[in-house]
């Protein structure tokens, strides 16, 4: 069943963001085959049309706003469809589906990250048509070798970077969704209630780094600005290890909770009035 829930959640959330994504794909190649065809963006910014350089900027400032806020819409609209989905009238089709709560939470978180890692696709697919080269590529080798060769140095920090790596988008939709779940316990108001759940949230984890920050020494002797990263590995071992480690632990005690939390209350404090 949990196919199928997922089937139809991501049909329904895609009916959206797909054609989205594909402008926002779309718009990179017009914009790279129009800076092609022109001599290449430093020539339409220093041609003597004060029109065609004001144009170009346009351009430019457009590619970077619709480019990056691509993933935060996407982020958005994938709170918005589950409590449209869920805590809207059309909460009572979708609760009265033989399906637990469970099923229904992680049908939708699972669409929802597929498409934070679709974002991921989309946005560097766009940055490479449009400044994509062969030096770029070169550069980029260079730039994948040296980091490599830092990783092998500092096995452990690598490794916890990937987990936090591969959490970060866990955390972002629970917290999402929690915060949503949260509001709904609210009578009236629901989406500022939700609002407010979010920043709360946000507060708190604000809080606990800046309490690691204290904890770990950052505003003692040893400082980032103190240590050079480049010639001394106490850099990695001393300060950030135990940071990523304590970070990690409070992100997977935050992803359970928020779990738990929005199923507990679809469960036994579903409010649809």
């Amino acid at each position: 069943m949990l196919g199928k829930l997922f089937k139809y959640e991501w049909r329904s959330i895609s009916k959206l963001l797909l054609p989205i994504h594909g402008f926002v794909l779309l718009f990179a190649l017009l914009s790279r085959f129009y800076f092609t065809i022109s001599g290449g963006t430093d020539a339409l910014l220093n041609t003597d049309s004060t029109i065609i350089g004001t144009l170009t900027m346009l351009l430019i400032f457009a590619l970077v706003i619709v480019i990056s806020s691509i993933a935060i819409f996407t982020y958005i609209y994938s709170g918005y469809h589950f409590y449209k989905n869920v805590f809207t009238d059309q909460g009572y089709l979708t609760n009265t589906l033989p399906v637990t709560p469970s099923q229904l939470l992680l049908s939708k978180e699972l669409a929802a990250l597929l498409w934070l890692l679709i974002d991921v696709v989309v946005i560097s697919i766009s940055i490479f048509i449009l400044v994509g080269s062969t030096e770029l590529f070169s550069n980029f080798s260079i730039f994948w070798r040296t980091l490599m060769r830092y990783a092998s140095q500092t096995p452990l920090f690598t490794t916890l970077v990937i987990i936090a790596l591969v959490l970060a988008p866990f955390l972002l939709i629970d917290i999402l969704f929690f915060s949503i779940t949260l509001g709904n316990l609210a009578s009236s108001h629901k989406v500022l209630a939700s609002i407010g759940a979010y920043v709360g949230i946000y507060v708190v984890q604000q809080i606990f780094g800046l309490i690691q920050l204290v904890v770990w020494g950052y505003f003692g002797s040893t400082t980032i600005m103190r240590v050079n990263i480049y010639s001394n590995n106490y850099f990695f071992k001393t300060f950030l290890n135990p940071i990523l480690i304590t970070g990690l632990i409070f992100n997977i005690i935050l992803i359970a909770v928020c779990w738990m939390g929005s199923k507990y209350i679809m469960t036994k404090r579903l409010n649809l009035q």
